[in-house]
């Protein structure tokens, strides 16, 4: 099967980006939600790509939530789902090192770990799949894809990004599930999922700006739902 090429590589997460951020749907992220983003992302791919992934929707759509599957039992796997923007203070989001090694150097490994990774996951993951797309590997490409798309969506979770996840610190365990799962699962049949052909980039900088503006915390309100 013919691969991509580079700039496809970057406008396929760009891709899982944006559709991951249009409103209504960006907290969306159960296991329903993550298969359903993997697949409606390949319906917004250009021409020049479209095929590659469209043959393999089936793939990509099973996979997505693999991730979560070894969350429990791969070392070093839990990290990867979420960041906790607010315990390192205002504006975290913009001051937080984009550099993974600097950000260790800054912040020590320790605490990156127990407050989570996943910008810098992603990252990591992006200079895996374009060589991945160098060497002409299919199976690897699919696997990475899967993978990237599923770390990508769950940085777009406003509740993945505070340490408060699960409203347990303000008396409302459960909100994430509910959140994230069960209101798509129950709702998702009047969502609106048209966002036409999505715009791409072949520059990496704005790859990575766009990921680092998809860990938005919650306001302090952001937990603040009564059930009633």
């Amino acid at each position: 099967m013919t691969t991509c090429s580079y700039s496809a590589l970057i406008r396929y997460a760009i891709i899982i980006i944006l559709i991951n951020t249009l409103p209504g749907t960006a907290w969306a992220w159960g296991f329903f939600g993550h298969r359903l983003i993997n697949r409606l992302a390949v319906y917004t791919l250009p021409p020049e790509m479209i095929g590659f992934y469209k043959a393999n929707i089936d793939y990509l759509t099973d996979n997505a939530t693999r991730p979560d599957s070894r969350r429990t039992v791969v070392p070093g796997e839990a990290p990867r789902h979420f960041l906790d923007v607010d315990v390192y203070g205002d504006s975290a989001i913009y001051k937080l090192p984009r550099s993974y090694p600097d950000a260790v150097a800054q912040l020590g490994e320790d605490s990156l770990l127990r407050h989570g990774i996943v910008p810098w996951q992603v990252a990591r993951m992006k200079g895996q799949l374009t060589a991945a797309f160098q060497a002409h590997d299919t199976d690897r490409i699919l696997h990475l894809s899967a993978d990237m798309g599923h770390y990508i969506a769950d940085a777009c979770v406003p509740l993945h990004t505070t340490h408060n996840y699960n409203g347990q610190l303000t008396g409302q365990r459960g909100i994430h599930a509910l959140w994230e799962s069960r209101l798509p699962e129950l709702l998702s049949s009047g969502y609106d999922f048209f966002t036409g052909p999505a715009p791409t980039s072949t520059d990496p900088r704005k790859l990575s700006g766009a990921l680092w503006a998809a860990p938005t915390p919650p306001s302090t309100q952001c937990c603040a739902w009564s059930g009633s």
